[in-house]
């Protein structure tokens, strides 16, 4: 592992963050777009703390930045979770009703069913020699009729309440989907906090040596993220049972915005190694960076099936898409607390289908989509598959 110095990252981080944003050279030219409406779920508060990590000058500014937003999203993950578990408590109390309500309707229903079967098996005229009364007879006519309209009605009543119960059910699940999806955020945020709490405490000892430590465990973090990025691909490349699309790929940008970084060899200190095309390469960046504002929408690059959608090690939000052809789109830096990831492993895309919005979660110096294409453990240029604009 190479170690860098302070004044290397600084210099690149300045570079990076700068207010003119260079394009990639093998990617196609796009213009800079007009400034975003902040998009409802976000306040002020989280755009000021977004530019305060992009504009910060130092390492240690950086890490306190990220820090303050950390804790302030974490704060807010916590909240959106009390609400959530508040709201099934409701849910399960309105279910418990429902269900005793649903018992006594068919048990009605149960008991109009045989009535009626026993009042159906004696007919008018079995009345009438049994009684000697016609008008007995024609009581017993009109009895059936009203025992089948309540029939009927009591029918209509299971099935109006059966409806209500099956939607809080699925109202249920949706429920917790939210908080399994909400406590990952939480382990998340809890764990980059620990993270950036030590390394804002060593790094207020002051020393190169603090600062070298500190970059290298940025680097480590980059790399376990990217292990883990390999695993999932080649899991879901041997995954069995998906059916293919077996279509042609039709491929769109997964945000709109200027390319910040380009495709390949890197001079970015904080970029793993790579070998790429037998060539070995000490930084790498194995995709494109999307410069966009912060909750801002984020496509599927064309169509396939998600394959996986949570946090790597670093705590980025990611989602993995499998496409035909053994490719595998990946987008990352997704938000995981005011707007998370709407689709799940499994779902079926579109291209152009939403899947989620620009974040600041893992490793980022500003707002951005990192978008990487695979097939199998090699990343492919995803300028020479996106449309020139």
């Amino acid at each position: 592992m190479r170690r860098a110095s302070l004044t290397v990252f600084l210099v690149l981080l300045a570079a990076q963050v700068a207010p003119a944003i260079a394009f990639a050279d093998d990617g196609p030219p796009r213009p800079t777009p007009s400034p975003a409406p902040i998009v409802a779920g976000f306040t002020p508060e989280q755009y000021a703390a977004a530019k305060a990590i992009a504009d910060a000058t130092s390492l240690v500014v950086r890490i306190d930045a990220e820090r303050k937003l950390a804790d302030a999203e974490r704060a807010f993950v916590a909240d959106r979770v009390a609400h959530l578990r508040a709201d099934r408590e409701q849910i399960v109390s309105r279910m418990a009703t429902l269900q005793v309500e649903e018992d006594q309707r068919q048990q009605e229903l149960d008991r109009l069913v045989q009535q009626r079967y026993r009042e159906s098996r004696r007919t008018p005229l079995e009345v009438l020699l049994s009684t000697g009364s016609v008008l007995s007879a024609l009581v017993a006519t009109d009895a059936i009729g009203s025992i089948a309209g309540a029939q009927d009605k009591a029918l209509a009543e299971v099935q109006r309440v059966h409806a209500e119960l099956e939607s809080e059910r699925a109202e249920l699940a949706a429920n917790e989907a939210d908080l399994t999806a909400l406590a990952d955020s939480l382990a998340a945020k809890d764990a980059q906090l620990a993270t950036l709490s030590a390394q804002a405490e060593r790094l207020a000892k002051g020393g190169s040596a603090a600062e070298v430590g500190v970059l290298k465990e940025l680097v480590d973090a980059e790399l376990a993220s990217s292990a883990t990025v390999d695993d999932l691909v080649a899991k879901a490349a041997a995954a069995a049972g998906a059916p293919a699309f077996q279509q042609a790929l039709a491929w769109v940008w997964p945000a709109k915005g200027p390319v910040s970084q380009g495709f390949g060899p890197s001079a970015l200190t904080l970029e793993p190694p790579r070998t790429y095309h037998g060539v070995p390469y000490p930084h790498f960046h194995d995709g494109l960076d999307i410069a966009a504002p912060l909750g801002s929408p984020v496509f599927a690059a064309a169509a396939g099936r998600v394959a996986f959608a949570g946090h790597l090690p670093d705590g980025a939000e990611v989602v993995l898409i499998a496409h035909d052809g053994g490719l595998f789109t990946l987008y990352a830096h997704l938000d995981d607390a005011r707007m998370p990831p709407r689709v799940k492993a499994g779902d079926a895309v579109k291209a152009g289908d939403p899947i989620g919005v620009v974040g600041l979660t893992g490793i980022t110096t500003g707002a951005h989509l990192h978008f990487v294409i695979r097939r199998g453990d090699e990343p492919i240029d995803p300028s020479s598959l996106l449309p020139r604009s």
